[in-house]
């Protein structure tokens, strides 16, 4: 019996795009869109660090365990989460 290997052409492989951040890190692509004046959603969260909910909702958590000030604004359709005190600026 003769081993068989299987080749995928290079022409089936997807590559993908990748996304521009505004930082170096994620973790700082994160803070920049929170320090913006009116801060961030978490689908906008989402949409340019490529995370779940519960990842942005974490790190969210985990900025403000750091010692980040991050208000919750809940007056719109959609909350908002922004870096207050000028900590962002």
């Amino acid at each position: 019996m003769t081993d068989q290997t299987t080749e995928m052409p290079s022409t089936c492989l997807l590559e993908a795009e990748p996304r521009k951040r505004i930082g170096g890190s994620k973790a700082a692509t994160m803070h920049k869109l929170l320090s913006r004046r009116n801060g961030a959603t978490v689908v906008q969260l989402q949409k340019q660090l490529d995370w779940q909910p519960h990842t942005v909702r974490a790190a969210i958590s985990r900025l403000r365990s750091s010692g980040v000030s991050i208000e919750l604004d809940r007056s719109g359709k959609v909350a908002r989460y922004r870096v207050i005190d000028g900590e962002g600026q």
